[in-house]
């Protein structure tokens, strides 16, 4: 026979109001958590989620919407928002959408709201503010990671993209690059527009005004970097160097060089862009700028859970978190 709360509470020798607080995710003594803990585990007791909706209207389930999940990013993000809402005691409902439809993340949202998620995580591409309507008049929460909505609102997780392209554009200057090539993302994303502002701010700090044809701004895939870096070397008075701002960029941009034969750093200076295990793997070793992906993950998971709770009924908060250089050898000085 099944063991019952019940079971649980006269093992764990308290209350049973004790054990369906801590069930919940309410705070507990920590002595009383052990002790629930350990007698959760010798009795094998399974906590009936579905009665447990029904008593708190919770479903224990988070919506995670991300565009392309085929892209590394958004596997690798997703990955660790799993692993911290499990954590907590959460399962996920996963769904990816076309940031080219223009319906696509409100159609995902509706089903997300339909399945009577606690809350949802969202990366934002392409998305409206009157895209997000249906979650405001539900009142489910929701975080966004990687980019927000312009007069949301809504937290979110960021990086600090103006920063972290100032300093990578900086690294090619102060090497005496003076054509700088930037594969960028989409226009009109403020993740792709933070990474152009600190392009050009490396290139004000020294007085220059960088070329506009030297910005080339596609879809993040790979086809899109191979694309991208051709039309870059095609161009007259070619880019000395470029700055690849995200992984399946850069994969395309390297395919597209070893094709062609062109050899990194001799031919070329390059940085690429969350490619730490093709960095690892390339000779030379890649200088490659890194995001938090966990940390962007876990912050976006515990903000979340804290609306869900109550805990936090705040104005919209906004979390800008550093992202780092990993230095390789694919910077050198241009030829003359």
């Amino acid at each position: 026979m099944a063991a019952t709360i019940k079971d649980v509470a006269k093992r764990a020798g308290v209350s049973i109001a004790t054990v369906s607080k801590m069930l919940n995710g309410g705070n507990v003594l920590s002595d009383n958590r052990e002790a629930i803990e350990q007698a959760i585990s010798e009795l094998n007791y399974r906590v009936n989620t579905v009665a447990r909706g029904m008593k708190t209207r919770r479903t224990m389930t988070v919506g995670v919407l991300i565009p392309s999940l085929a892209d590394y990013y958004g596997l690798s993000v997703l990955s660790h928002i799993d692993k911290a809402l499990f954590a907590n005691g959460y399962s996920t409902i996963i769904c990816d959408y076309d940031e080219s439809d223009p319906e696509g993340a409100s159609k995902k949202l509706e089903l997300l709201l339909n399945k009577q998620v606690d809350g949802i995580i969202m990366q934002p591409i392409n998305v409206r503010k009157r895209d997000l309507s249906q979650v405001v008049a539900q009142g489910t929460p929701l975080v966004f990671i990687d980019v927000g909505v312009s007069g949301s609102s809504f937290d979110s997780v960021i990086i600090d993209n103006t920063e972290i392209s100032k300093k990578i554009t900086s690294m090619f200057i102060k090497k005496g690059h003076r054509r700088i090539g930037l594969l960028v993302g989409a226009p009109g994303v403020s993740t792709t527009e933070d990474r152009i502002s600190g392009y050009i701010a490396a290139h004000k700090k020294i007085d220059i005004q960088p070329r506009e044809d030297l910005i080339y701004k596609v879809d993040i895939s790979e086809k899109s970097g191979y694309q991208g870096m051709k039309y870059l070397l095609e161009l007259n008075n070619r880019p000395t160097a470029v700055f690849t701002a995200g992984h399946d960029l850069t994969v395309g941009a390297l395919t597209y060089l070893n094709e062609i034969g062109m050899s990194i750093p001799r031919d070329i200076s390059f940085v690429g862009f969350e490619t730490q295990t093709i960095s690892r793997i390339y000779h030379p070793k890649l200088t490659i700028g890194l995001q938090p992906v966990e940390q962007i993950a876990e912050t976006a998971a515990m903000m979340l859970i804290e609306r869900i709770h109550g805990e936090y009924n705040g104005v919209a908060r906004k979390i800008k978190l550093p992202a780092v250089v990993d230095v390789g050898a694919s910077i050198v000085a241009p030829e003359q």
